[in-house]
């Protein structure tokens, strides 16, 4: 018995290798021989020699019958479309009858049909022309796909597009084909916004969907490296035969990192002298500190003088481009930025710290970022309208200030769906509150219901005010040394139990004894001043590398200037994806599409000891 094993095993083995050559001859018929001037068309075509291509297919169809002559007088008409020469594809189409003819020579001709639809500016036609062919099994496939997926995209419809040439990408036969297809995948999920691929996350896991979280996740994430890493580990993980190998992801990631370096030379224009002096210094300091915290190498930094004593900033600025800047940070104030708002075009870009006027229309090389109110007006009105809150009264400074914190906390509590019932105004240098809180509450309203009342019956009856009831929250535009005035009068006139919510303005950067009566105030605040967690450098670094201590009235200043500087590598990708955000110690930061910098705060409340914030908008 031992002895008879080797032979059977031999048996075995023997019978095996015959299956497998029977298989294998089975499922691999020859390859169709092609006359010569097909074969030669086919290399000149891949060569790029498309006009002698269609020449080869043309000499090929005088020398054979039909079907497959009418084919190849297709596949020249069909390069023909591609040479953008439609009077000879038509001629060669209306040469080729459809009556009876096998499923390859209806594809091509509508692959020819699909092609002159699009040159006739008709993606519609050429959809409807390719879809009436589609699913096929004819070599002519790749080209419907091709075809099917730029009418696609001429219809702006780009998810279909991409779903479409993943498919395509199964059909080509080439390395070549591929790769640019491939390619054109990536364009094409590049250039839908963020927030559409977000609306079908998580997408199915098949090809397409394997696409799709791969450019949601390098555009979500790849400002946060680390995070992007781990992401995309996993996706490999998940899709270990997509054709997005870890070559070509590598190079995708690259190319958003290409576009997030810091320039080699930076320069910064602030009034270091002169009465805005503190001011521009605690930014100046925001800036070195968030220098020396990251990583090397890091750009040159020059500072320009535009204070009393310094430049006009016009001319600090074209001082600056000479030295060789290749991006500015700066000026500080609103009249020095609309100098360079006025201007055609720019010659290098500029992260300025602060806005412009709202009908201006500034040069694209112009960004604007600074601690504007508005900011802080819009956050409020979203956190109190995410709180629950519906129904808000306004209350501001009858100054150009307060009319922009006004405007700005109506129009986000209304677009997020809340309604603003009144709004009151007061003098800056009033003491007494109580007649813009009269009209605000309602109460002069009360009043004269209990006069009229009183007119008409003849008779004294005793009176309280009743203050509206539909009231939710009450938004307070105001300096602390106003808020302290106007809390105990709101009180006063019955509106104890009403939220208040204000902006940073209400809150110095410390509590202190005269401040007891702003306890309960909701404010939108930085948060820098909220000692939240925000990116390198914390507190601790701060004080650490420039000796300073990040406190008093310039505090948000020095966060101004931390995040000014770690904007500059990100800015043309943030404005190019105005969904993007990032998180900065003045707030969560986008840029919308005229480069303005736009801030999302959180809101804290006062306490008797100081501030909390407020991380739980149900509080």
């Amino acid at each position: 018995m031992p002895e008879a094993l080797p032979y059977r095993l031999l048996r075995l083995l023997t019978m095996a290798a015959l299956v497998l050559l029977l298989t294998a001859c089975a499922v691999r018929p020859p390859e169709p021989e092609y006359p010569e001037d097909v074969v030669a068309a086919r290399e000149a075509a891949a060569a790029g020699e498309l006009g002698a291509a269609a020449e080869l297919y043309l000499r090929a169809a005088d020398q054979e019958e039909p079907p497959d002559a009418l084919i190849y007088r297709l596949q020249a008409a069909d390069l023909y479309v591609q040479l953008q020469d439609p009077e000879r594809a038509r001629e060669l189409l209306r040469a080729v009858a459809t009556d009876e003819q096998p499923d390859e020579v209806l594809d091509w001709h509508a692959a020819v049909a699909a092609g002159l639809a699009l040159l006739d500016d008709n993606p519609e036609r050429a959809l409807q022309d390719v879809e009436a062919r589609l699913p096929s099994e004819s070599p002519a496939l790749a080209r419907l796909l091709e075809l099917k997926a730029d009418a696609e995209y001429a219809l702006g419809h780009l998810l279909a597009s991409v779903e479409t040439r993943v498919s395509l990408d199964e059909a080509l036969v080439s390395p070549e084909a591929r790769t640019d297809n491939r390619e054109r995948i990536w364009t094409l999920l590049t250039d839908i916004p963020l927030a559409e691929l977000r609306a079908i996350f998580p997408p199915a896991p098949d090809m397409f969907g394997a696409w799709v979280e791969l450019a949601f996740l390098i555009r979500s994430q790849h400002l946060d490296p680390p995070v992007l890493q781990e992401s995309l580990r996993l996706w490999h993980e998940r899709y270990p035969d997509h054709p997005a190998d870890r070559a070509m992801v590598e190079r995708l990631v690259e190319g958003y990192a290409e576009d997030q370096r810091y320039p080699g030379h930076i320069a910064v224009l602030l009034p270091i002298t002169g009465p805005l002096s503190d001011a521009a210094q605690a930014i100046r300091d925001g800036v070195l500190a968030a220098h020396y915290a990251s990583p090397a190498p890091r750009p040159m930094i020059r500072f320009h003088d535009v204070g009393d004593e310094g430049r006009d900033p016009w001319a600090a600025y074209m001082e600056a481009v000479n030295d060789g800047a290749e991006l500015v940070i700066g000026p500080l104030t609103r009249d020095a930025v609309e100098v360079f708002a006025d201007q055609r075009n720019l010659p290098v870009p500029m992260l300025a710290l602060n806005g412009i006027a709202e009908y201006k229309r500034p040069p694209s090389g112009l960004y604007r970022f600074g601690l504007l109110p508005e900011d802080d007006a819009r956050s409020a009105a979203r956190q109190a309208y995410a709180a629950g809150m519906r129904h808000a009264v306004v209350l501001t400074p009858s100054s150009d200030w307060g009319q922009r914190v006004a405007g700005a906390f109506r129009d986000a509590f209304e677009d997020a769906g809340g309604m603003v019932l009144a709004a009151s105004t007061f003098s800056s240098d009033a003491r007494d509150f109580a007649s813009p809180i009269r009209r605000l509450l309602g109460l002069d309203l009360s009043e004269q219901r209990n006069r009229q009342l009183r007119s008409v019956t003849g008779r004294n009856m005793e009176f309280e005010p009743r203050r509206r009831q539909d009231v939710d929250v009450i938004f307070l535009g105001a300096f602390p040394s106003q808020a302290r005035l106007i809390r105990p009068q709101l009180r006063f006139h019955h509106a104890i139990g009403v939220p208040v919510v204000a902006t940073s303005h209400v809150y110095e950067g410390r509590i202190g004894e005269a401040d007891s009566d702003l306890t309960g105030i909701m404010f939108a605040e930085t948060p820098w001043m909220l000692d939240l967690n925000v990116p390198d450098p914390d507190r601790q670094q701060l004080s650490r590398t420039l000796g300073l201590n990040g406190e008093g009235r310039d505090t948000r200043l020095y966060a101004l200037g931390l995040d000014a500087y770690r904007l500059v590598p990100q800015l043309a990708t943030l404005r190019n994806n105005p969904d993007h955000t990032i998180p900065g110690a003045t707030g969560v930061l986008r840029v919308d599409a005229t480069g303005q910098v736009l801030r999302e705060l959180p809101l804290g409340i006062i306490e008797r000891r100081g501030v909390r914030p407020l991380e739980d908008n149900s509080q």
